[in-house]
């Protein structure tokens, strides 16, 4: 051991032992900033209060079961809008989200004469955007609470039964049939779809 390390700093290794100290500080650097910043960044007050236009949706989750309920649970934003289980999706998200900021700073929202006016004539758009991220992740964010495999189906309401045990058989995710729990309904505006399979006592 003692003559490793007096081979790795003698003046034939001491150049690339002092390049290869250099990036591991740089690593390590970077790393800690990453991961400093995904955790701010994840924060509740970050997602409520650093964009005033986020304030609509925020008071809207407050007043859900995601934010309060009789169990003392709670899924805040980043547990349903951001990678989790996979450190490089969740650098993929970030980087992404880096980009809203110039429509913070430069966007029609931010600088329209009524903020809330010019975001609730976005909203179905923005909302058909996270709809389709979910949707192409089989609802990824959802999953790390809810699972299928988890559920006591016929401990649940009559109906719930139905649906949940049709969504096992049709291969369906949470999205579908999970639209407006946490915020304002906009799916309501969506072209109307075929009438749903009744569920009810008897059917």
């Amino acid at each position: 051991m003692f003559r490793l390390l007096k081979n790795l700093f003698s003046p034939q290794y001491r150049r690339s032992v002092l390049i290869a100290g250099v990036f591991l500080v740089i690593g390590l650097g970077l790393s800690g900033t990453y991961a400093t910043a995904v955790d701010y960044t994840n924060r509740l007050e970050f997602c409520a209060f650093t964009c005033h236009e986020m304030s609509f949706p925020y008071n809207e989750y407050k007043k859900s079961k995601h934010y309060q309920n009789e169990f003392g649970a709670r899924a805040a934003c980043p547990d349903c809008h951001v990678p989790h289980k996979s450190w490089t999706s969740t650098m993929v998200a970030k980087s992404l989200a880096t980009l809203e900021l110039f429509d913070h700073l430069f966007g029609h929202i931010a600088h329209a004469p009524d903020t809330q006016q010019a975001f609730e004539a976005d909203r179905l758009e923005l909302a058909k955007t996270v709809w389709a991220g979910m949707k192409a992740t089989d609802s990824r964010e959802c999953r790390n609470c809810h699972s299928f495999e988890a559920m006591l189906i016929d401990q649940q309401p009559q109906r719930a039964q139905g649906q949940h045990t049709s969504a096992m058989k049709e291969g369906k995710t949470c999205i579908d049939c999970h639209k407006g729990l946490v915020h304002k309904p906009v799916q309501q505006l969506l072209e109307p779809a075929a009438p749903p399979a009744s569920f009810d006592i008897g059917n």
